[in-house]
């Protein structure tokens, strides 16, 4: 599409909402990889913008994703480390497919529950997240969810500089320099770094992250331009453990554990989670022919995670090496019918993983690489039936391999006899996946739609290569999901921004933990359906809100054990409410107040205890005292509640419960500075 047709039309989409924090006109561009207003897609896509984020301050990656409707992101024990849940229940399952700027920060397979945290989620310009099964334009883990991380804006035209220094409770600092500039007519660039650290209020949590990105804008000529996107992060984290006795959450006990076995492990090796990640990329687009835009966008990745296992009862750690090249081709038609989208995706990633016992690190648990190949052609279609009528159509091929090459004796188990090391060999995967859609526009304002779209996830490299004694024989195939939507969006008289979708997905052939035997295989079918809401008012000049709700349910079907008993870890209830106050009398001044809210859920799938929730509240202000000077403060937990961010419970070991804290209520503040 040429660029112009797009610029003027973001530009009349733009000028229909005022000036306010809360985007009332939003625009997306993970559904399809074009910038496209999100009243006009038939899928369910929650987005928030610039000033949002920079509202919220980010310091976690709840920070920046928990005010979206049907989102739930808590912190683990690393700190930067989180679970997801997302048309699912809380978990840390491959479920989800993590991209910044459009490119996956980690490979299939080798799913990183954590992988938010390769991304450079504290320094975001803006977040995206798509809802169910992704579109014709991903495959493999984009189940329940595709969540993209916008790492740098475009350009400015003239020389910008901006420094911005923050601090808070328990030791928190961070600080970060930004830079833009317009070189000449023919090309710009933005870049940005950053570093925090904080003591934590736990004992042994301390963490320090950097962060740096770097964009290069380049136009060759008017058929042709080019742009450059370098990311990188690194984190430094000490590990706690949770709670087994609740009192220590209602005591607000800032103990790292109070298991006595954690303590041991502290004694004997560095219980902490290290992140490394950087990715170059160059995206080149071509506008020569009518109608056709042709974008190719090579990359290299690298993505290294070690930790110390504290669950396992040897304590083994961790080292997890990934170097990926990939490349994404599309092509993008627009014609007077509609539109077409096709190309392709394909990766190459050298994967070794180190697992060695910490009390004896000679002693090797695993000890393999593996090269990983994967391609994916795929077409996507917007067909104008009528003016109002949109029938829109994809379909995915992707192809997986897999080449496991181990580097310890073949056939063998450790001197324990609990971790066996299969023979050299190799495995594929693939999976046709279909998408259908039909949207409905009966005003310019107004979009109702109904969706399909299948998804699947392939088995992980370690789920396949770092096998238990005794289970060997035990194979693994793809699960597969089948996700169907309906929704309407609504814009009233450009003051407010109405969603509602329900959804029901299901997956078969689920990829299960036996915790008791410590071994996966593929179990039988989970049901997932719900309802999500989103408002967007500007009530008056001052005044506006933004409202997140939803309703899930996630069942299984017809299990062996738990019937068609509710999951584990899975409120029905979550919200999030957000008020935002911008005084006319006191030029610059946004003051938010937010409401967060988890209901009741399940410890256990067999229902034998369960967990009330928690609801807390945060303010947030921004002052903007001139064009240079700005500044910023924030209270989480306002009221200090005592709670868990998560909580689970096994009849194990005659019965035992975990409870992962949440954070007591803290103060930041911080000072920015432009010029």
């Amino acid at each position: 599409m040429n660029k112009t047709v797009i610029a003027l039309s973001l530009a009349v989409v733009s000028l229909l909402a005022e000036s306010t924090v809360i985007d009332l006109s939003p625009i997306s561009v993970v559904g399809t990889g074009i910038e496209e207003s999100v009243l006009e897609q038939p899928l369910s896509v929650a987005t928030k913008g610039e000033d949002e984020v920079k509202l919220d301050q980010v310091i976690f990656q709840k920070d920046l994703l928990n005010s979206l409707s049907g989102v739930r992101i808590e912190q683990t024990g690393s700190v930067i480390g989180h679970t997801t849940a997302i048309r699912m229940p809380s978990g840390t399952d491959a479920y989800y497919l993590f991209m910044q700027d459009g490119i996956p920060v980690q490979s299939s397979g080798f799913f990183n529950h954590n992988g938010l945290a390769y991304s450079t989620f504290q320094t975001a310009s803006s977040v995206e997240v798509l809802k169910g099964a992704g579109t014709a334009l991903y495959g493999s883990d984009a189940v329940a969810a595709v969540i993209n991380v916008e790492s740098l804006k475009k350009p400015s035209k003239d020389k910008e500089v901006t420094v911005k220094g923050m601090v808070g409770s328990y030791g928190y600092a961070s600080g970060s320099l930004e830079m833009s500039d317009t070189v000449d007519e023919k090309s710009s660039y933005r870049a940005s770094a950053g570093y925090m650290r904080s003591d934590g209020w736990r004992e042994h949590t301390k963490t320090d992250r950097m962060e740096a990105n770097i964009r290069y804008d380049y136009i060759v000529n008017a058929d042709n331009d080019i742009k450059v996107l370098f990311n990188t992060s690194t984190t430094d984290a000490e590990q706690a453990d949770s709670f087994n006795d609740y009192e220590n959450i209602e005591n607000g006990s800032t103990a790292a554990s109070d298991d006595p076995a954690y303590f041991t492990a502290l004694n004997s090796t560095d219980v902490s989670r290290h992140f490394d990640y950087a990715r170059l990329s160059l995206e080149w687009n071509n506008y020569s022919y009518d109608g056709l835009e042709i974008s190719l966008t090579p990359y290299v990745r690298y993505n290294r995670n070690q930790y110390v296992a504290t669950w396992k009862n040897t304590l083994p750690i961790n080292d997890n090496e990934l170097k990926t090249v990939g490349i994404l081709e599309k092509n993008t038609y627009d014609a007077l019918w509609g539109r077409l989208i096709f190309g392709f995706d394909s990766e190459y990633t050298e994967s070794s993983m180190k697992y060695v016992t910490s009390s004896s690190p000679t002693e090797e648990l695993y000890n393999y690489d593996v090269k990983y190949m994967a391609i994916s052609p795929y077409i996507h279609s917007d067909y104008k039936v009528t003016n109002k009528l949109t029938l829109t159509a994809g379909l995915r091929y992707d192809y997986n391999h897999y080449d496991y090459a181990n580097n310890l004796a073949a056939d063998s188990n450790d001197s324990s006899n609990k971790f066996y090391r299969p023979a050299d060999r190799t495995d594929s995967f693939s999976h046709l996946s279909p998408k259908l859609s039909l949207s409905y526009k009966p005003t310019e304002d107004m979009n109702v739609y109904i969706r399909y779209a299948n998804g699947f996830r392939i088995p992980q490299a370690s789920r396949l290569y770092s096998m238990t004694a005794g289970y060997s024989s035990v194979t693994l195939k793809p699960e597969t999901s089948n996700t169907y939507e309906i929704g309407i969006k609504k814009q009233v008289s450009n003051k407010s921004y109405l969603e509602l979708a329900t959804f029901y997905m299901s997956i078969d052939d689920t990829i299960v933990d036996d915790t008791v035997n410590d071994y996966f295989y593929n179990g039988g079918s989970t049901i997932h359906k719900g309802i999500e809401a989103t408002a967007k008012v500007q009530m008056t000049d001052d005044w506006a809100a933004r409202l997140a709700y939803a309703y899930a349910k996630h069942t299984y079907d017809n299990h062996t054990t738990f019937g068609n008993g509710e999951m584990a870890a899975a409120p029905n209830h979550t919200a999030n409410t957000r008020l935002v106050y911008t005084p006319a009398k006191v030029h610059g001044l946004t003051v938010m107040g937010e409401w967060q809210y988890v209901g009741t859920y399940w410890m256990n799938d067999g229902h034998d205890k369960s967990y009330g929730g928690y609801s807390i509240g945060n303010l947030k202000a921004d002052y903007a005292y001139s064009k240079e000077l700005n500044l910023f403060a924030k209270i989480t937990n306002i009221t200090d509640e005592r709670y868990a961010v998560s909580a689970s419970y096994t009849t194990a070991y005659g019965g035992k419960a975990d409870y992962n804290p949440g954070d007591p209520r803290q103060f930041y503040a911080g000072i920015e500075y432009k010029w």
